[in-house]
């Protein structure tokens, strides 16, 4: 059956209307008419596949990966990069729309500076000796012999592992779940994840015949979930962390710690952050990880507290306060929702960088007061309904999406509230 697209999903499929009925037609873009066949229908919407298309829009692209039509990995190759911001610029803006009820006003998306080869880590899965990325909505692995979306290094290292484990016997190959790489400035890390202890030494060897500086990890993880980077961590050879100098604050980063996949969004959006501070400003950096954005913040600000809940991240802070010799800097542990409520005083800004799943109504409340809230958010749900809890005392200044995974659906954004009085 024809029909004709006329928006886009969350996901970045087209959206079409048949008989009162939303389809979801993935590959698609709005303008485009298609014939399509209904792969699952449900009481108000189905799912579809694209057979033909009829009328192509100007913004369809040939994707430059092979393996784009199967692989999970990537949404929207198919569209032009300017189709891909103002995408994620309207998505943000209808889910606020749709769950807070108000019509704000968002920022065009603020664009990477490379739509390929920008990701500095990368996890493949591996099984039935199959290395790749699963097939979009399946388990099945896709095999890949080549990411568009990664290093040169790191391809050439998923090669270099492609090659040792067609040696393995089958015994150690059924053992091996995971390989994941990081690769910074030239400095990487490996590390092979596996449900028992194997021998990585001639991995090792193979590695750094070819790469100057590199480390090889061996994780083993025996949960039987998606969690990569869990259970004991070997280190094998090699470097043990990359080193990075960024906004004058010397730091490191092993395997495990968490660093943005995109340094250039990252540092885009750690500089929007920084004009909303003011040298007189008390802020408190909740989420704070690691402490990095709490360092960065410190060379503005006349104090910053980060608040962050895992131990090991909270003695990465100390160690990176230290190392940078950094004095209006005080790293708290423990829960956003448990250490916000023991200041006596309100700061003059807060910071929330939650996970996924946002902050929550207990520590959205407890907030309110705080004359400025930064608010970055990778997930425009959990943000919208946040922003729920506390509209009635804020108002949104600004909001600013910024394309931290190019051709993917996913999108960073940042809300800048100020306090009524």
């Amino acid at each position: 059956m024809e029909v004709k697209i006329v928006d886009y999903g969350m996901n970045g499929e087209g959206v079409a209307f048949l008989d009162n009925k939303t389809l979801f037609v993935p590959v698609s873009l709005i303008d485009e008419t298609v014939d399509i066949t209904i792969e699952k229908d449900f009481s108000n919407y189905a799912n579809a596949r694209v057979d033909l298309i009829k009328h192509k829009s100007s913004e369809r692209v040939c994707p430059p990966c092979p393996y784009f039509e199967k692989c999970g990995g990537c949404d929207i190759q198919h569209m032009s990069y300017n189709e891909q911001l103002e995408f994620k610029s309207l998505l943000v803006k209808k889910t606020i729309r749709k769950i807070s009820k108000i019509d704000t006003d968002v920022s065009p998306t603020i664009p990477s500076e490379c739509q390929y080869n920008y990701r500095n880590k990368v996890s493949f899965n591996v099984a039935e000796n199959k290395i790749g990325f699963f097939e979009r909505n399946s388990n099945t692995i896709v095999e890949v012999d080549n990411c568009a979306l990664i290093s040169a290094n790191m391809n050439e290292i998923l090669k270099i592992f492609s090659d040792f484990y067609s040696s393995l016997n089958d015994n150690i190959k059924k053992t091996i779940r995971n390989i994941v790489i990081r690769d910074i400035s030239n400095q990487i890390l490996v590390g092979v994840v596996a449900k028992s202890n194997i021998k990585l030494k001639g991995f090792y060897d193979l590695l750094s015949s070819k790469f100057n500086q590199i480390g090889l990890y061996l994780i083993i993880n025996k949960r039987h979930d998606s969690v990569v980077l869990s259970g004991q961590t070997i280190h094998v050879a090699g470097i043990k962390k990359i080193y990075i100098e960024n906004f004058d604050i010397k730091y490191s980063v092993d395997l495990i710690s968490f660093h943005q996949t995109n340094l250039s969004i990252q540092n885009k959006i750690y500089q929007k952050i920084l004009d909303y501070i003011n040298p007189n400003d008390i802020v408190v950096n909740a989420y704070s990880g690691a402490g990095l954005l709490s360092a960065i913040i410190s060379k503005r600000c006349k104090h910053v507290y980060g608040i962050e809940i895992v131990n090991n991240s909270h003695q990465n802070a100390n160690n990176l306060k230290q190392h940078n010799k950094i004095e209006n800097m005080t790293n708290i542990l423990g829960s956003v929702d448990d250490k916000i409520k023991q200041f006596d005083k309100k700061p003059d800004v807060i910071i929330l960088d939650p996970s996924k799943k946002g902050c929550g109504k207990v520590v959205m409340e407890s907030i309110i007061g705080v004359d400025s809230i930064i608010y970055i958010s990778c997930n425009p749900i959990a943000l919208a309904k946040d922003l729920n809890y506390i509209l009635q005392d804020y108002v949104i200044e600004e909001v600013s999406p910024f394309d931290m995974f190019p051709n993917t659906k996913n999108v960073e954004t940042i809300v800048k509230l100020k306090y009524r009085r």
